[in-house]
């Protein structure tokens, strides 16, 4: 069974990435979305994980939380004890997010892996190619 995936982000971005992720590989994805308010604060983040949880039983479950440190991040963290199929990431991105929605991996801590691979290999300094002196005066 492949884990349910839930994203946690301060604020809308957890949400709008999942609909970025579905312009691109439409109802691929299922994610279940806890977007932090400026009133929610740890209890009320808490509550709403747990209301996505519960149903859950022990399923496995991968949450990818915007950022390390951060509220929804740790009160990821905190669920981890109580359920021993629950893992998580940080560094919410689009290419992770794409590509747990596509990936055949069912095992957990393998897509953990692969996910946490493809989310640093998404971070990277884009820069214009180097011409030398003959392909600059090409025409």
């Amino acid at each position: 069974m492949k884990p349910k995936l839930i994203l946690m982000s301060h604020g809308k971005m957890a949400a709008e990435t999942v609909q970025s992720a579905k312009m691109i590989v439409g109802d691929l994805i299922e994610a279940t979305v806890v977007s932090m308010t400026e009133v929610d604060g740890l209890s009320g983040t808490t509550d709403k994980l747990l209301k996505l949880l519960e149903p859950l039983g022990n399923d496995p479950v991968l949450i990818i939380a915007d950022l390390k440190g951060g509220t929804p991040c740790n009160v990821a963290l905190m669920q981890m004890n109580a359920r021993p199929n629950l893992r998580v990431l940080s560094g919410l991105n689009l290419a992770m997010v794409i590509e747990a929605a596509v990936s055949p991996i069912e095992e957990i801590d393998e897509l953990v892996d692969c996910l946490s691979d493809i989310g640093k290999n998404a971070v990277e300094k884009i820069e214009l190619p180097e011409l030398d002196d003959e392909e600059e005066y090409e025409e």
